[in-house]
């Protein structure tokens, strides 16, 4: 089957799994290269100010930095975060139609980097206020069998929480992708409140337990293209 045909197929079975609620958690996604922290930083709060004060639906928008994983050290990352694709989509209008309120804050700070943009959904419940924690280690993975990876993820998030992982233990599927993150068509992901409740659960996931199992139940399905520890800013 080709890389395409096998991409369709899992869209589909997540497709068929999401359609059980009309809610969903969409994140809209720009990771930009060669960007200051802190400069993104403050541009998105000041970004958030004024699109929230047009009418904007976002339930939150934060920014992080990369500070472990691949890429060159110098990869933040803007999330947008929404209960509906109608919400984003309804911001996606509000942008084009004035677009002061985004080239006035990373319309200027975006000039000298490289931005790639990509939108990951589930439906899951959101959690409070459209955040994720302060600490966030992914997997971007090519999910290979989507049937044995959405059966195994409700089991995969049990075992984390009965062995005390202080994390949100979820994953979001690929919407939209292009090729900077392609053939990724999932996201697996721990959201910690803290950087410490973090390091805990990654010390519970690294135990002989939890690593045989993932490996004879989660891991034969996925292959991993890029993972990562973000920390969030605001």
């Amino acid at each position: 089957m080709t890389n395409l045909s096998k991409l369709v197929f899992t869209l589909l079975v997540m497709f068929a799994f999401s359609t059980t609620s009309s809610k969903a958690w969409v994140a809209d996604v720009y990771t930009v290269e060669g960007m200051d922290a802190q400069t993104l930083s403050e541009a998105t709060q000041a970004y958030k100010e004024k699109a929230l004060a047009a009418g904007a639906k976002m339930k939150n928008i934060r920014s992080a930095s990369k500070v472990r994983g691949d890429g060159n050290g110098e990869l933040t990352t803007v999330l947008v975060y929404y209960e509906t694709f109608e919400d984003m989509m309804f911001d996606v209008t509000l942008n084009a139609q004035n677009p002061d309120i985004f080239n006035s804050t990373y319309g200027e700070v975006n000039q000298d980097a490289r931005s790639d943009n990509f939108i990951m959904a589930n439906n899951s419940p959101m959690p409070q206020g459209g955040s994720a924690g302060q600490a966030v280690a992914y997997a971007f993975v090519e999910v290979t069998s989507g049937i044995n990876f959405l059966l195994n993820m409700p089991k995969f998030q049990e075992i984390m929480q009965e062995a005390g992982a202080k994390v949100v233990v979820d994953s979001m599927n690929c919407a939209m992708c292009g090729e900077s993150i392609l053939p990724a068509n999932a996201m697996v992901y721990f959201a910690a409140a803290n950087a410490q409740d973090m390091g805990k659960a990654m010390d519970i996931f690294s135990s002989n337990e939890i690593q045989r199992w993932f490996f004879a139940n989660m891991a034969p399905h996925v292959n991993v293209i890029d993972a990562g520890l973000n920390i969030y800013s605001n």
